[in-house]
C-alpha cells in the first residue's frame, strides 16, 4: 500500500465506515503513520499523530458520557477502570480491525515487519486518528453516533465481563502487605525512536517480582503487572 493506492481506496473506506467525508484528505491522513512519512519526505510531510491526539480526547469523552449514563450507581473509581479497559490500546486495535481498516495503514518498511503486538499499538493510534478525523469533518454528535452504533454491543460485553485490573490488584497487595506502592522501572530501551521496545521490571519491597517488554511503557507495565499477579498467585 502506498499513498496513491490509499487515495484510490478512499471510497471503499468510506463505504466500510458508512460515512462520506467532505474533506477526503483528512480521512486519508488518519492512515499515514510517522514511519511512512520518514521514508517518503519528498512526497508527503504530514502524519496522523495530531489527529490521534484529538481522537484520543474525543473517544474518552464519548465513552465517559456513555458510562456515566448507563452505570448510574457506579462510583468514580469503577467508572475510570471500565473506561480505561474500553479505550486502551488493545481495545482500540480490536475496534479498528473490526472495521477492517488495518490493511490501509501506510507504514515504513521497518514497521511492516513488526510483530502483531507492536502493530496493535499502531492500529490503536490509527483508530484514534480516525476518530479525530470524523470529529473534525462531522462534529461531536455524529462521531458519538458512529462509535456507539459500531461498538456499543462490544462495550456492553466488556462491562459485563470486565478484565482484571492487574496493576490495581498488585498495588492493593503491596500496600496491604508492605505499606509500599509497586515500582515500575525501565531497565532498557531499544530500537529507533518511532519503533522503541521498552523493558520494564516491577519491584515490590525492593525485590524484582516480574519483568516484561512492550512497544510502550504503559503496555510493558501492564504485562509486567499481569506476570507478577500470576506469579504471586493473587486472586481477583
Amino acid at each position: 500500500m502506498n499513498i496513491e493506492q490509499l487515495n484510490l481506496n478512499i471510497t471503499e473506506i468510506e463505504n466500510k465506515l458508512k460515512l462520506t467525508f467532505k474533506n477526503k484528505s483528512l480521512l486519508a491522513l488518519s492512515f499515514i503513520h510517522r514511519s511512512y512519512v520518514n521514508e517518503h519526505k519528498k512526497i508527503i510531510n504530514e502524519h496522523n499523530e495530531r489527529l490521534e491526539f484529538l481522537g484520543d480526547t474525543t473517544l474518552n469523552m464519548i465513552v465517559s458520557e456513555y458510562l456515566y449514563l448507563i452505570l448510574q450507581k457506579a462510583q468514580e473509581g469503577k467508572l475510570s477502570h471500565i473506561r480505561s479497559t474500553l479505550v486502551n490500546a488493545p481495545s482500540c486495535a480490536k475496534y479498528y480491525k473490526l472495521l477492517n481498516l488495518d490493511q490501509f495503514v501506510l507504514l515504513g518498511k521497518g514497521e511492516e515487519k513488526t510483530e502483531e503486538r507492536g502493530k496493535d499499538t499502531i492500529f490503536s493510534d490509527a483508530f484514534e486518528a480516525l476518530i479525530g478525523a470524523i470529529f473534525l469533518d462531522f462534529g461531536f454528535e455524529k462521531t458519538k453516533n458512529f462509535i456507539l452504533d459500531n461498538f456499543k454491543d462490544i462495550f456492553y460485553q466488556m462491562i459485563e465481563n470486565p478484565e482484571i485490573d492487574y496493576k490495581g490488584k498488585l498495588q492493593e497487595y503491596s500496600q496491604k502487605k508492605y505499606k509500599l506502592t509497586p515500582e515500575y522501572k525501565v531497565i532498557k530501551e531499544e530500537g529507533p525512536e518511532h519503533l522503541k521496545i521498552f523493558h520494564i521490571v516491577v519491584i515490590i519491597n525492593n525485590e524484582e517480582v516480574a519483568s516484561a517488554q512492550g512497544p510502550s511503557k504503559k503496555d510493558a507495565e501492564l504485562q509486567a503487572a499481569e506476570i507478577a499477579y500470576n506469579k504471586l498467585n493473587l486472586k481477583a
